[in-house]
């Protein structure tokens, strides 16, 4: 009977590292959908530690650009930390600048310059910066809005700027 009980508390045991433990020896994939399914039951901590273990063992992968995109969907649109949502869409476009998330990711830099944290010269660089990298994508309706929507202020950061130089130069 001693025996028997043994090898249920070992058979226990290896039941639990293959399906719990195993982690570490997740696909992308695998925790891609992991941190799906932790981020739609509301579980953020977890959903982003599933996108940044696949950024750590799969920075090569597909789903790796696709992951720091989430992260800063993630402080965007769950958080509202913008400031880090800013940082975290700059890492999209620094580490997966040919990745199609590099372009959303350039997109939401500036929509959260112009429409959530009031920078609205580094919004305009920004959605200029867009237009010239993407001149036929199909967000370019989209910034020439929000550009429209900042002459107003483009035409007072320009007036400001000019009465600067003009004291500078005095």
């Amino acid at each position: 009977m001693e025996c028997f009980v043994k090898n249920i508390i070992l058979l226990l045991i290896w039941v639990y590292f293959v399906s719990c433990g195993g982690s570490s020896n997740r696909t992308a994939a695998g925790l891609w959908d992991d941190a799906q399914k932790y981020r739609t039951e509301d579980r953020l901590k977890e959903s982003i530690t599933s996108f940044k273990t696949i950024l750590d063992k799969y920075p090569s992968d597909n789903f790796a650009a696709e992951a720091q995109f989430q992260i800063a969907d993630i402080y965007l649109n769950d958080v509202k930390d913008f400031d880090f949502a800013v940082k975290e869409f700059k890492t999209v476009v620094d580490l997966y600048p040919n990745h199609e998330v590099a372009k959303k990711s350039l997109f939401m830099i500036a929509y959260i310059y112009n429409n959530y944290l009031n920078a609205y010269s580094d919004a305009i660089i920004t959605y200029k910066l867009f237009r010239n990298k993407y001149p036929n994508d199909e967000l370019i309706p989209s910034v020439e809005y929000e550009l429209d929507g900042l002459k107003e202020i483009q035409s007072t950061i320009d007036s400001l700027n000019s009465i600067v130089n003009k004291k500078t130069n005095i």
